[in-house]
């Protein structure tokens, strides 16, 4: 059996017909350092001619293509798997209203418009926001970082479960900010949509050293002094039998190095709500996140002049396949992370298929 996620590297390739991709020289230019040189030139182009997104912007977003490449992939001609696809098309309002803001916010990559945040947030008292509306579940901080802030092409594997923002996320948050630490408590509609079951979740966070991470992965922009945040959670999607999983998380940035280091306990019964939400296929149990602590490391190094940033991602599924995914990349600032390139090339090993995957991202923020 082909293991699922090998895939996670190249999973919104798989809504998308595959498109051949040249890459070929520029007209004058060798074919060793053509291409690259072509689109350092053209990134280069794009970046100075888009406005970054600043703070106080009510209107912004990104859009995300990629490039991927396998031949260890099935595809339907029986050939090697090359494709592009719009990873993220993404448009954001933010609105004040006095102590309150909105947020809406839609996603075009699918070739329409659906919706992901559509919220409301309103001071309850000094340090204490309510949110109400549909809006991602905070439980692992990865999570919660923007698409264009990825210091991979694509985020950790739990990660992209818990990104998830449909009408299984509506319900409400309240949020504690004191000082060095934040506490996040949420009621949510879970896996069976409106019916009488909910997703409870719970986070705290705590900056153990500095004024911790921004919400984005890596070392760019990260002050020469150390940044350190840590965090644990809890969730329980009555939805599904023990669908309880509980998480740490912890990063830190030291100059120019960043380290993070991300753990998940699944009860068994997230199996089952992994086939409910259309994770897996019923046939494939062993795919399921239930009973499994999976783990993943990722470290980067940015090199002085803050255009390149070299990083190294393992991730450890735990499950009855064995499956390890290991990710290799870097990445090209043009702006930073509002304008970057990133090539990554993964490789999984499992006791059935191994793969290995290519990929070249590119994102544009305005």
């Amino acid at each position: 059996m082909l293991s699922f996620l090998p895939l996670a590297v190249l999973l919104p390739l798989t809504a998308h017909d595959p498109v051949e991709v040249p890459l070929g020289h520029s007209p004058g230019e060798t074919s060793e350092n053509g291409g690259w040189i072509s689109l350092d030139e053209t990134v280069s182009t794009l970046a100075s001619s888009l406005t970054s997104g600043a703070e106080g912007v009510s209107l912004w977003g990104f859009v995300k293509p990629i490039y991927g490449a396998s031949g260890d992939l099935p595809t339907d001609t029986g050939g090697d798997y090359s494709a592009v696809a719009i990873d993220a098309a993404r448009l954001y309002f933010d609105r004040s209203l006095g102590s309150a803001t909105v947020r809406l916010s839609t996603d075009f990559a699918s070739g329409s418009a659906s919706l992901l945040d559509a919220w409301a947030r309103f001071l309850v008292t000094e340090g204490a926001h309510l949110k109400m509306g549909q809006f991602r579940t905070s439980f692992l901080r990865t999570a919660n970082i923007e698409a264009n802030r990825n210091l991979f092409i694509l985020p950790t594997r739990n990660s992209l479960f818990y990104r998830v923002r449909d009408g299984s996320r509506q319900g409400a948050m309240l949020s504690i900010d004191h000082g060095p630490m934040r506490w996040d408590m949420a009621a949510q509609n879970g896996f069976d949509q409106t019916v009488d079951n909910l997703l409870i979740s719970s986070r705290v966070e705590l900056d153990l050293h500095g004024e911790g991470l921004g919400a984005l992965e890596g070392a760019y922009g990260a002050p020469d002094e150390p940044q350190v945040t840590a965090g644990i959670a809890y969730s329980d999607d009555d939805s599904g039998e023990d669908g309880v999983a509980t998480a740490a998380d912890l990063a830190l940035t030291i100059s120019r190095f960043y380290l993070q280091l991300e753990t998940v306990n699944y009860e068994a019964g997230y199996t089952a709500l992994d086939i409910a939400s259309g994770i897996i296929l019923p046939g494939e149990p062993e795919a399921g996140r239930g009973d499994t602590a999976p783990i993943s490391v990722t470290c980067s190094h940015l090199f002085p002049g803050d255009q390149w940033e070299a990083g190294a991602r393992y991730e450890r599924f735990d499950d009855v396949l064995g499956r390890k995914l290991l990710t290799v990349g870097f990445n090209r600032y043009y702006r930073g992370h509002d304008a970057k390139v990133q090539v990554n090339f993964s490789t999984e090993s499992s006791s059935g298929d191994d793969a290995d995957v290519f990929g070249i991202g590119l994102t544009l923020s305005f």
